[in-house]
């Protein structure tokens, strides 16, 4: 099957209204000062920062494998140049809706040609597997100059939630993975990496029913803690680990369902390592799309601070998964945000597929940031004027 691929350079975008959140509540959480340091780069190496940097974009449902073998769902997906040939590869964590049992993850390999194909040979044909695998992301967990994955996998998706494990993936060598199941069983829905200690590796936020950290000994052997995140959010569902502000700590992003009293926030880094909800900002609520899919941030007004942008679809119970929004937000600095939403002259709506992932980067070229969707199939992209103002255009 033909494969459309396009090569770009990455960035990232964003835009948001907000309001300080300073109220007791939520779980325990650690708040003892660490004395960790900042760093210029915090984010650096994060997965957010390795997602900004891939090159392609492919459609998903031209990827290859028979869904009666690997399933069909595509949304896990993931890039990197697997059998260093110098070209993009594609990762699917895969699995199926409902689905009680695993099936095997995809690594579809690039021809240089617009084509891709399935291969098994880099996983010395131990394929990872999967039951409703949500996310994956790239990283360099052990610090070897190669890049790894890690899977974010919630199971069977219907009460009694069983749940499932997430999989670390490590690149042995070049070309050579081997994967292993973390002890943690839960419902996995979301997270991301970054080195939340600046101990130099990156550590993982797990996403879920009861959300936690991974904490990296550098050299990819992790630790479950539970006591960096108070679970004053009931559930995480999309997360991201970024700087927003700039000031040299790693900050987490986390939604969830809106409809449900879970509140989009920002809670911001420090020296503790930890994140409460007295250091938090809470993102206004976008009417009737209040389920939270993806975040991300870059300076989309060129005026020195990163904005972001929210990927949302629907959240009641008449539209739940249904149409698309993207909510885009102004950083006004001192961690205060603008709903900037009305800068794009279509920001979505009912009659928009909802889409996973949510890409920003200089598409055209013309030196500023714009969004896109990841998926080639949505065939949209959100074009910038240089000033954060926005305007939908066919992509090809």
């Amino acid at each position: 099957m033909k494969n459309s691929i396009i090569l770009f350079s990455f960035l990232i975008p964003v835009f948001f209204a907000s309001c300080s959140k300073d109220d007791p509540g939520g779980g325990s959480s650690s708040t003892v000062d660490l004395g960790i340091t900042a760093s210029a780069d915090a984010d650096a190496g994060s997965s957010n920062a390795y997602s900004n940097q891939v090159d392609i974009q492919v459609y998903y449902w031209n990827m290859p494998g028979d869904a009666s073998v690997y399933g069909n769902l595509r949304d896990a997906i993931a890039y990197l140049d697997a059998n260093h040939d110098g070209l993009t590869d594609v990762f699917m964590a895969t699995g199926e809706y409902l689905l009680e049992g695993n099936v095997d993850c995809i690594l579809a390999l690039n021809d240089g040609n617009g084509d891709f194909y399935n291969s098994r040979t880099e996983f010395n044909d131990d394929m990872p597997p999967a039951t409703h695998a949500r996310k994956t992301i790239c990283a360099d967990f052990n610090n070897d100059g190669l890049t790894d994955l890690f899977i974010f996998d919630h199971g069977y998706d219907a009460s009694p939630y069983p749940g499932n494990n997430c999989k670390l993936i490590i690149q042995d060598s070049e070309g050579s993975f081997s994967w292993t199941k973390m002890s943690e069983t839960g419902f996995f829905h979301g997270g991301a990496a970054a080195d939340i200690d600046n101990d130099g590796d990156l550590d993982i936020f797990v996403g879920g029913h009861d959300p936690f950290f991974y904490i990296n000994d550098g050299n990819a052997n992790f630790t479950a803690a539970t006591d960096r995140f108070d679970d004053s959010i009931d559930k995480v569902f999309s997360a991201e680990l970024i700087d927003v502000d700039k000031d040299g700590y790693v900050d987490l992003l986390v939604g969830a369902h809106e409809q449900d009293g879970d509140e989009t926030s920002i809670y911001w880094g420090s020296s503790t390592g930890s994140y409460t909800k007295s250091n938090r900002t809470v993102i206004p609520e976008y009417t009737g799309y209040g389920t939270v899919l993806d975040f991300d941030a870059a300076d989309f007004d060129d005026d020195g601070d990163r904005d972001l942008a929210v990927n949302r679809t629907g959240g009641g119970n008449s539209n739940f998964y249904t149409g698309s929004i993207i909510q885009l937000l102004k950083n006004n600095g001192s961690r205060t945000f603008t709903d900037a939403t009305s800068q794009i002259d279509n920001p979505g709506g009912s009659d928009i597929n909802w889409f996973p992932w949510v890409r920003v980067q200089d598409i055209d070229n013309d030196g500023d940031i714009d969004i896109f969707p990841d998926d080639l199939g949505d065939n949209f992209k959100l074009v910038n004027d240089g000033s954060g103002n926005f305007t939908r255009q066919v992509k090809y």
